[in-house]
């Protein structure tokens, strides 16, 4: 009798822990995806369109400049008996500084869209994060993955956007134990 009636209530609890046992949901979201069609992003692609054409037409100034000066230069060269040695050394040295003057500029101009494009993205990574959040937080999930279009089953590039901890079991303990089993 108690066994029956021990068995009947291991039974009872253990269906009872299934029955509480909360479905974990994951869902995912293909990133380039949304970086290929969110109007954020596609604005942002506009504004550098137009900082590299601000860029490339600062830098096509100053390299007409030092072209113009080398033009100069070369032909002051043809008729060096006519220099000084002092005329000579200010035209080369203007175009010297004129290259300088182009080099810096093209290495400004990079350095600021790498700038610019990395605190922008980091804005968009964001708001793609927010948004998230809010999609599943509204339909449940517990878990929101990005993805791309390219990535295999085993991509290690998953990224967890979201995640409500509470609801989730880490089994962390238990897959060591296997790995470290062998």
């Amino acid at each position: 009798m108690k066994k029956t009636i021990f068995t009947l209530l291991f039974t009872l609890i253990g269906l009872s822990t299934i029955a509480q046992a909360k479905k974990v949901t994951v869902a995912y979201i293909f990133e380039d995806y949304i970086f290929e069609n969110y109007n954020g992003v596609k604005k942002l692609n506009e504004e550098l369109q137009k900082k590299q054409e601000e860029y490339q037409t600062a830098f096509n100034k100053i390299a007409l400049e030092y072209q113009d000066a080398n033009v100069k230069y070369q032909e002051s060269m043809k008729n060096i008996a006519n220099e000084t040695s002092e005329s000579i050394n200010s035209k080369l040295k203007k175009v010297q500084e004129l290259r300088a003057a182009a080099e810096q500029q093209q290495k400004d101009a990079e350095k600021e869209l790498q700038e610019y494009m990395g605190v922008n993205i980091a804005r968009v990574k964001n708001e793609i994060k927010a948004a998230a959040e809010k999609v599943s937080q509204q339909k449940g999930f517990q878990y929101v993955l990005t993805r791309n279009k390219a990535d295999t089953p085993m991509s290690p590039y998953r990224v967890v956007l979201y995640t409500k901890d509470t609801a989730v079991p880490n089994i962390s303990d238990e897959v060591l134990k296997i790995l470290n089993g062998k």
